[in-house]
């Protein structure tokens, strides 16, 4: 696959998200059901971790339409240096410091996963190597929501594109988007039949609902 584009620029709006693939049917199964992006988890104890030969097979079998990007939560320098992609998401407790390092170091496009906090949300909208925040809920990939009508009002001032995250599922996000037009949205469990596990159906239900 051509790692060099740059599918986070969809032509319609919401972007879709799917994160925590493991297998090159996931991959099928997003593509067809016209997702923009899929998420690779690297988070040590993740029962969506891949292992490195996983990584490989995937990227190998990555449809042109798909944007991989890599999911790290407070990465050693080596990990993050090593993805051949151009988007990594930051998940950890990574300083604003730490961040300008790792976009200096690696040269990677950096999505900012935050855990919804108003100021910190704010704090990192003004972050120069940031270029997308993705606002989830207290526990990423837990399924857990975040108060939306607390964000609602924040939405407006920001800079940066937002995907909204956290406790998302065929039933609930299209009230979302319709509430928040968000840039995007994000799903790991709630297109799940059990964790780590991807349900296809559920996958398709999903973009329907965000771009219905």
């Amino acid at each position: 696959m051509n790692l060099d584009r740059d599918l986070l620029l969809p032509t319609s709006l919401p972007l879709v998200k799917i994160c925590g693939v493991r297998t090159p049917a996931d991959l099928e199964a997003c593509a067809a059901a016209g997702a923009n992006a899929v998420g690779l988890v690297f988070a040590p104890g993740s029962p969506r971790e891949l292992a490195p030969t996983e990584v490989i097979d995937l990227i190998a079998e990555m449809p042109d339409e798909l944007e991989p990007i890599a999911l790290f939560v407070d990465p050693a320098n080596d990990l993050v240096d090593a993805w051949p992609g151009a988007w990594i998401q930051l998940h950890g407790e990574e300083t604003p410091e730490r961040v300008t390092a790792i976009a200096a170091m690696t040269g990677h496009r950096i999505i900012k996963a935050i855990p919804f906090d108003a100021d910190a949300v704010l704090a990192w909208d003004e972050h120069p190597d940031v270029e997308i925040l993705l606002i989830d809920g207290p526990r990423g990939g837990s399924g857990e929501p975040f108060d939306h009508a607390a964000l609602a009002p924040l939405l407006a001032t920001l800079a940066k594109p937002v995907i909204i995250a956290g406790g998302l599922d065929p039933e609930t996000v299209a009230e979302v988007v319709r509430g928040l037009q968000p840039f995007g949205v994000d799903v790991s469990s709630g297109v799940e039949s059990t964790r780590g596990i991807k349900d296809h159906d559920r996958i398709r239900a999903f973009v329907t609902a965000a771009r219905g």
